[in-house]
């Protein structure tokens, strides 16, 4: 086949990570409770599980760990990022950066650009173009891009069984090991109501068909306008954005009736049941090896004197490629739900890590709601292994999860299960190789910058305390009662809290909750929030 390296640029992906909660809901369960046929969910929406987040796990915890795992798979310091970008719709603050928080947490140097991209389910897209052109234009060097959401819909409404979380990062620079990104994109944007979120309402509201519909043509026309930038292309695997499973293969399917048509067209008449490899090479550039063969592509190349012993050659040829070109990167939103900016990115992370091969060409179709669509090319480079095979992965998150029922779930939903924690004394673990997160904090555990002149809390809290915190760490007191779940006061004297049950001796990883003061009685900290490290027990360590 033809090179298409005059379609590529020097710029794209160096290193990738992922993140999502532990807990999930099988979506058999949710069926049963909510008196539906399982398999709505099961086969029309093509979802198996739902994943949701612990009580005050939210995008800082969640954005938190995919951006460290992006550093530390690259083997890249902190301190060489020069911009950090944040694409989500779960807005932590009306007015304040989060990119500023995840950039003192994981230490990135104050001389750097911070930014969120508010655009529905294309923000994360729209950072990696800015991070893109920063890089072009020598800006910057080096960009982490944080993508990370929480979706939620009504309890009992047709989109509950679509929620998901979780987050994506990934850094982007010059001659990157991984991937790069093509020269041009397709592009395409425009005010339809087909999904929104009130101001200071949590749940997502959508127009069902309509949505769908709007999808489908922003997709198409995001496409087309690629195809118009750098003319056909080849791609080796399709990806779109995946609000459930089954939407990505109806797009796929609507390019292929309504794009690739015209190469039917133009096949050979045969007047025998007679077919040469050649055919079936040329049969499968046309198709740009998808194998999604709808019954009206039979009927065309029944038209053109093919028989049907040979049609039946040709569906299982070209139904054998599916497997590799569109639906195993489906896998993820059938297991995590719908993660909003995250969902493309982790589709992509999920293939580089199970079934891309060097030169491999991935074709993208990134739609936010409202509506924008990115569209564009990616080539995967020699030695990209290096980076994405280090764990860990996103099938051990598939694998490592803990079931929760639809009670329990509901109970977290409305904020009245309260898990309780408690305190004690860690060692950092003996295969951590010194990975962590450093914090800086007051007497009264406040994260506080680490500027010189600023080195100390606004709500007028003394003291001032830097501490590494390790990735893994061992339990080595007994679990000490925890009084009072805000009060920080504790990690100033080498403590932190711990979830579950442990015991001395065990294994614990560094998670990070929302803390925030209900009984806040200071007017102008009302509403400021706090993080704070949470161990984790666990039975596994990467």
């Amino acid at each position: 086949m033809i090179s298409n390296e005059y379609l590529f640029s020097d710029i794209g992906i160096d290193s990738v990570g992922f993140y999502a909660p532990k807990y999930y809901v099988k979506l058999k369960d949710l069926a049963v409770e909510r008196k539906v046929d399982p398999d709505k969910y099961k086969k029309g929406l093509m979802a198996i599980e739902m994943r949701i987040p612990d009580v005050n796990e939210d995008i800082i915890s969640l954005g938190l760990k995919a951006g460290y795992q992006a550093l530390v798979k690259g083997n890249i310091s902190p301190k060489s990022i020069d911009a950090l970008f944040v694409g989500t719709e779960t807005i932590t603050y009306a007015v304040k950066s989060v990119s500023n928080i995840f950039a003192e947490l994981l230490g990135i140097s104050t001389n750097s650009v911070c930014q969120d991209v508010y655009n529905a389910c294309a923000g994360g897209t729209l950072a990696l173009l800015n991070a893109i052109a920063l890089v072009e234009k020598d800006i910057i060097k080096k960009a982490l891009v944080i993508s990370v959401d929480i979706s939620s819909y009504q309890i009992g409404s047709p989109s509950e069984a679509t929620q998901g979380s979780g987050a994506i990062a990934l850094v982007i620079s010059k001659n990157p090991r991984i991937a790069t990104f093509g020269e041009k994109f397709g592009k395409v944007s425009g005010n339809v109501d087909d999904f929104f979120r009130p101001a200071n309402e949590k749940n997502a509201k959508v127009f069902g068909h309509y949505s769908v519909s709007t999808y489908l043509n922003f997709q198409l026309k995001a496409y087309d306008d690629l195809i118009n930038n750098i003319g056909d292309f080849h791609a080796d695997f399709y990806t779109f954005h995946a609000p459930f499973s089954k939407l990505p293969i109806k797009i796929m399917q609507q390019i292929i009736q309504k794009r690739w048509i015209k190469h039917i067209q133009n096949l050979p008449r045969v007047k025998k049941d007679q077919i040469t490899s050649s055919l079936l090479k040329k049969l499968d550039y046309f198709m740009h090896d998808i194998t999604v063969l709808p019954e009206w592509l039979y009927l065309k190349l029944k038209e053109r004197g093919y028989s049907s012993e040979t049609l039946e050659n040709i569906s299982y040829k070209l139904i054998a490629n599916v497997k590799g070109k569109v639906l195993p990167q489906l896998r993820v939103p059938s297991h995590f739900g719908n993660l909003y900016n995250a969902s493309i990115w982790a589709q992509i992370i999920y293939l580089l890590e199970n079934y891309s091969r060097a030169n491999d060409t991935i074709y993208f179709g990134s739609y936010g709601s409202g509506a924008t669509c990115i569209s564009g090319l990616l080539k995967v480079k020699e030695g990209f292994k290096t980076v994405v095979d280090k764990s860990p992965k996103i099938n051990d998150f598939i694998e490592n999860k803990e079931r929760k029922s639809v009670k329990e779930y509901e109970l977290i939903r409305s904020g009245d299960y309260v898990p309780t924690t408690v305190l004690g004394e860690i060692a950092e673990h003996e295969i951590n190789k010194n990975r962590g997160f450093t914090l800086h904090f007051c007497d009264d555990g406040c994260i506080i910058p680490n500027i010189e002149g600023l080195d100390h809390c606004p709500k007028g809290h003394s003291g001032f305390h830097k501490r590494f915190f390790p990735l893994f760490a061992i339990l080595k007191s007994e679990p000490i009662v925890n009084p009072n779940e805000n009060d920080l006061s504790f990690l100033s004297n080498g403590l932190v809290r711990i979830a579950g049950n442990a015991k001395q001796g065990a294994c614990l990883e560094y998670e990070i909750r929302r803390i925030e003061n209900k009984e806040e009685t200071n007017i102008n900290a009302i509403g400021l929030l706090n993080w704070s490290p949470l161990y984790v027990p666990v039975q596994r360590i990467y």
